[in-house]
C-alpha cells in the first residue's frame, strides 16, 4: 500500500496537477503530502475531491479579488469624474461615429445641458452642420493620422446669447486591445480672454508704431514713451524726447490761456482733441490734430497722460486748396460767384438785425470783347487781373470784391447809412471811384490801353431780398447804365436813381458856384436883454439861377463829401471879415461881433490857420470881433491838433464859440481844456423848452455849466417871448431866432434890428 501511494504520488506529482494541488493547498494552509501505496481509485476518488476543492478554492479567491478590484475601479473612476470635472477644461470621449461617449460636467454644460442629455449625440446635434463640420474635420484628421493635434475652435454655444468662445483644444486618439482607434479624445482649454489680450497687445503695438504720433507721459506730464512717428513729426532722434516735458512741444502761436483750457478740459472730462500748432525741434511750428486722454488707476487716481498726433499740414494745405478753387477765382483770385453770395447772405441778415444799409455794385467792362478778339484772351487776361488789383483798392478792407466771371465783377458794400438816400450817396462815392481808377490808363505788355465800364447799383437795408434777385436787379440797373451810353453808374430803385441824378448834377453846378459868384450870405441878429443888437452870424445861401435859393442843408453835405467845404469856407471867411471891417466904420455898428460857422474839415486844413491870418490882415477885420463857431463833431478826430490849434488862433485874438452845445459827443471832457468864449444852446433844446421839462433842464444846466466855466452862453432857435422869458431867467441874456428876425442880406437886418436905415457904407452883399 505505501508503494502504490508513493506511485501514485509520483504519478501525481509527475502530472501537471502536482503544483497546482500544491498551491492550492498552501493557500487554503494545508500540508498535501502524496502517498503512493494508496490505491489508483481510493487515490482517484482523492484527486476528484482534491480537484473540486481547489477549483472552489479558485472561484473563492477571484471572486474576493474581483470584488476588490470592482471597489477599487468604482473608487478609481469616483476620483477620476471628481478630478474631470473640476479640471478648469472640456473633457470629453467620441467613438468612431463621433457620437459623445462620455462629457465631464464643464463639458456637458457648455454642450447643452447635463452629460445624460450630451451622451450619443453629435456635433450637428448640439451645434449644427455648419459648425459641426469644422469640428468633424479635425476630429476625422485625428482617426486618419492616428496621433495628437491641436486646434482652435469657436462657436455660439447654448447659453451665452450667441457669444463666440474660443478654445484650444488637444484630440488623441484612442485605441482597442489590438491597437485599432476606437475613438477620441478631446480636452478643450478656454482661451478666448487670452486670445483677446493677445489681440490687445498686438492691437496696441501696431497702433502704437503707426503712422499717428504717440506718446506716453506720467501725471507731471513728463515723456516716458514715444513712438517713431512723433520723433519723425517732431525731428527729435529717438530717445531724446524721454524724460522732457510735454510743454516743450507747445507753439508760441497759442497763448498760455488755450493750454490752460486743454488741461482743464482733460481734468474735467478724461479727454481733449482738437487742432494744435506743434514745434519741431528746428522751431518750426506744424498744424497736428491732437488727442490727449487721462489713464486712471483703480482707485481713481491720474496714472498717465496718452497723446497721439497726427501732422494736418498737408490736410490743411488740401483743404485750402480746396477752399480756394471752390471759393476764389482762379485767374484773379477775388472771391467767387458762391463766396460773394454767401457774403451776401450774412450782409443781408446783418443789415436786417442792425439796421444799417449795404449796396451791390455790378461792374461791367465796355467793348471787353472787341479786346478779346483782337488781342487775344492772353491779354484779355491780363485786364482782368489788373482790373480785379484796382478794384480793391477803392473799397474797404470790410466790403468784397468778386468776379462773377467773363468781365463782370461786384463790389459789395457793408455798413452804409441806414437812411437809403446816405447809403446811395456813400455807394455813388464808391462807384465814380471805379469809373475813375478803370479810366486810368492800363499796360497790357507793352500796349497802353484804355477802357471804361458801366455800373448797377442796387440798395438793400434788409433781408427781404435774395441774394439771387439782388445780383438780377444789379444786373438791370447795369445794363441800364451801358443803355445810357457807358461809363456811367444807374441805381435799381428809380425814385433812389433821380435823387442821386439830381445831387449828381447839384454837386456838378456847386463845383462851378464859387467862380460863377452864386454864393451870398445872410445875417441873423444875435440880441441882449433890453433889445440891444450885439452881433450877428453869417449863414452862407446859394442863389443858384435853375433852381432858386438853395439852403445850406442841401449843399453843404455835398460841398464836405466832395472837400468843396475848404474853398467854399475860405470864401465865407473872407466875406464875413469885410463885412466885419464895414460896420467896424460906424459908431452904431463898430460894438458888433460876427460869428461864423467853420467845418472841422476846413479847421483841420493845414493852412487854415495862415489864411485865417491872412484875411484879417487884408480885409482889415478886428480878430477881437470875429467869433469862429465850431461843432463838437471837431473833436472826434485828434482832440489834441485841434485843441493846440485853437489856442494858436486864440492868441491872435479870434474868439471861438461851441455850436450846438449838447448834441454831440465828447466835449464835456474836453470842455475845460477847450479855449472858448461862449456856448451855444442848440435849438432843438430851445424849440420845446416850454413844454418839455427835460429841454428846459438841460437848457438850465448847460447855462450853470457856462458860468461855472465863467463862459458866455447864448441860445439859438429863440421864436417866442416866452422861450426868451424863461431862457432869461434861467440866466441866459444872449439870443438868436425868429423873434428878433430871419437870416436876411445885412441892409435888412440892420434895418429891422436897430429900426434905422443903415448908411451904404455899412452894406456888403458879396
Amino acid at each position: 500500500m505505501r508503494k502504490a501511494g508513493r506511485w501514485i504520488a509520483a504519478v501525481c506529482a509527475g502530472s501537471v496537477l502536482a503544483p497546482a494541488l500544491r498551491a492550492r493547498a498552501q493557500d487554503l494552509g494545508l500540508a498535501l503530502e502524496l502517498h503512493p501505496e494508496l490505491t489508483w481509485l481510493h487515490w482517484g476518488l482523492i484527486l476528484l475531491g482534491l480537484f473540486c476543492l481547489v477549483l472552489l478554492l479558485n472561484i473563492l479567491v477571484l471572486r474576493r479579488k474581483v470584488a476588490e478590484r470592482t471597489r477599487h475601479l468604482a473608487s478609481s473612476e469616483q476620483k477620476l469624474a471628481a478630478i474631470l470635472d473640476n479640471a478648469g477644461a472640456l473633457v470629453y470621449i467620441k467613438d468612431l461615429e463621433l457620437r459623445y461617449q462620455y462629457a465631464n460636467r464643464q463639458s456637458a454644460q457648455r454642450l447643452g445641458g447635463a452629460p445624460s442629455e450630451v451622451i450619443g449625440k453629435t456635433d450637428t446635434d448640439l451645434f449644427g452642420p455648419e459648425v459641426a463640420s469644422a469640428r468633424e474635420r479635425s476630429d476625422r484628421e485625428v482617426f486618419a493620422r492616428c496621433e495628437r493635434i491641436e486646434v482652435e475652435e469657436s462657436a455660439a454655444l447654448p447659453g451665452e446669447a450667441g457669444a463666440l468662445a474660443t478654445y484650444l483644444t488637444v484630440k488623441v486618439p484612442l485605441f482597442d486591445g489590438q491597437g485599432a482607434v476606437m475613438g477620441l479624445c478631446g480636452y478643450s482649454t478656454n482661451v478666448t480672454a487670452l486670445r483677446r489680450a493677445d489681440e490687445a497687445l498686438r492691437l496696441t503695438a501696431t497702433i502704437f508704431e503707426s503712422q499717428e504720433g504717440m506718446l506716453v507721459t506720467d501725471p507731471e506730464r513728463r515723456i516716458l514713451k514715444a513712438n517713431r512717428a512723433v520723433h519723425r513729426m517732431t525731428g527729435y532722434p529717438e530717445g531724446e524726447l524721454l524724460g522732457m516735458e510735454f510743454t516743450r512741444l507747445q507753439s508760441g502761436r497759442s497763448d498760455a490761456a488755450f493750454y490752460q483750457d486743454v488741461w482743464e478740459a482733460v481734468a474735467a472730462t478724461g479727454q481733449w482733441a482738437g487742432e494744435m500748432w506743434v514745434q519741431r525741434k528746428s522751431g518750426e511750428n506744424y498744424p497736428a490734430w491732437v488727442n490727449i486722454a487721462a489713464v486712471h488707476a483703480p482707485a481713481g487716481e491720474i496714472t498717465h497722460y496718452v497723446s497721439t498726433q497726427m501732422d494736418i499740414s498737408e490736410r490743411k494745405a488740401a483743404e485750402e486748396e480746396i477752399r480756394t478753387l471752390a471759393y476764389y477765382d482762379a485767374l484773379t483770385g477775388l472771391p467767387n460767384r458762391r463766396l460773394m453770395s454767401d457774403r451776401l447772405q450774412r450782409s443781408l441778415a446783418n443789415s436786417a438785425r442792425s439796421g444799417m444799409g449795404g449796396a451791390l455794385l455790378v461792374v461791367d467792362l465796355d467793348n471787353f470783347k472787341d479786346l478779346n478778339d483782337t488781342l487775344g484772351h492772353e491779354i484779355g487776361d491780363e485786364l482782368l487781373r489788373q482790373v480785379g488789383e484796382r478794384l480793391e483798392q477803392c473799397t474797404r478792407r470790410s466790403d468784397t470784391v468778386a468776379r462773377l466771371g467773363g468781365d463782370e465783377f461786384v463790389l459789395l458794400l457793408e455798413g452804409l447809412n441806414s437812411d437809403p438816400r446816405k447809403a446811395a450817396t456813400e455807394a455813388q462815392r464808391v462807384a465814380d471811384t471805379v469809373l475813375h481808377m478803370l479810366g486810368q490808363t492800363f499796360t497790357l505788355g507793352e500796349r497802353a490801353y484804355h477802357t471804361s465800364c458801366s455800373i448797377g447799383v442796387v440798395l438793400y437795408t434788409d433781408a427781404a431780398n435774395s441774394p439771387e434777385e439782388l445780383l438780377k436787379r444789379g444786373d438791370l440797373a447795369m445794363y441800364e447804365a451801358k443803355a445810357q451810353g457807358r461809363n456811367t453808374l444807374r441805381f435799381f430803385d428809380p425814385r433812389i436813381q433821380l435823387a442821386v441824378t439830381q445831387r449828381t448834377a447839384l454837386e456838378a453846378d456847386l463845383r462851378h458856384a464859387l467862380t460863377r459868384e452864386q454864393f451870398v450870405l445872410h445875417y441873423q441878429a444875435q440880441m441882449e436883454a433890453g433889445g440891444r443888437l450885439v452881433g450877428a452870424e453869417a449863414l452862407v445861401r446859394w442863389e443858384h439861377p435853375a433852381r432858386g435859393r438853395v439852403y445850406p442843408n442841401e449843399f453843404i453835405g455835398i460841398a464836405e463829401a466832395t472837400g468843396l467845404i475848404v474853398p467854399l469856407g475860405a470864401w465865407i471867411l473872407r466875406t464875413a471879415c469885410r463885412q466885419l471891417a464895414a460896420w467896424a466904420q460906424d459908431a452904431r455898428t463898430a460894438h458888433l461881433t460876427l460869428a461864423v460857422n467853420v467845418s472841422a474839415q476846413q479847421f483841420r486844413h493845414a493852412q487854415f490857420v495862415a489864411e485865417l491870418l491872412d484875411v484879417l490882415r487884408e480885409t482889415g477885420a478886428d480878430p477881437a470881433r470875429l467869433k469862429l463857431e465850431l461843432t463838437e463833431s471837431l473833436l472826434l478826430g485828434d482832440a489834441e491838433v485841434a485843441i493846440a490849434r485853437m489856442i494858436e488862433v486864440r492868441a491872435h485874438g479870434v474868439r471861438f464859440s461851441l455850436d450846438d452845445f449838447g448834441t454831440g459827443y465828447s466835449s464835456l471832457s474836453y470842455l475845460r481844456r477847450l479855449p472858448l468864449d461862449q456856448l451855444k444852446i442848440d435849438q432843438s433844446f430851445v424849440r420845446d423848452l416850454i413844454t418839455n421839462a427835460n429841454d428846459a433842464a438841460i437848457a438850465r444846466t448847460i447855462v450853470a455849466l457856462a458860468r461855472s466855466l465863467d463862459l458866455a452862453v447864448i441860445a439859438e432857435g429863440v421864436e417866442t417871448e416866452e422861450q426868451r422869458a424863461m431862457l432869461e431867467r434861467f440866466g441866459c441874456r444872449l439870443w438868436q431866432g425868429y423873434l428878433f428876425g430871419r437870416p436876411a442880406p445885412a441892409e435888412q437886418m440892420l434895418r429891422e434890428a436897430l429900426g434905422a436905415t443903415p448908411a451904404p457904407q455899412l452894406l456888403l452883399n458879396k
